[in-house]
């Protein structure tokens, strides 16, 4: 097994949640932010699928200059804050099944 070495900001977090009760053991906190990595990498690789399989189907926009890309950003960003604020509203083009981005 390889040696684990923390800085001194890490052993205090560990002595921190520790000494509130959040976890029994070191151990117990050094499994449980294991835990959280192993997740995130999960849901990496299952958006970088998604992304892949978007890409095959050809779901994607490609742009010209930047600023489009940015102007693009910015109205999807506008159109989901509409659809948050509207009490019911018809699905915008990123949510219907098949919408192109």
């Amino acid at each position: 097994m390889t040696d684990i070495h923390l800085s001194d900001e890490d052993r205090a977090f560990i002595e921190g949640q520790l000494q509130m009760g959040a976890y029994r053991t070191a151990d117990d906190v050094i499994r449980a932010g294991l835990q959280v990595l192993r997740e995130e990498d999960e849901e990496l690789r299952r958006l970088i699928k998604v992304g892949e399989d978007d890409i095959k189907a050809g779901r994607y926009v490609t742009f010209e200059k930047a600023g489009d890309l940015k102007k693009h950003i910015l109205a999807l960003a506008r159109e989901r804050q509409d659809a948050r604020s509207a009490p019911e509203h018809e699905p915008s083009r990123t949510e219907r099944p098949g919408g192109r981005l």
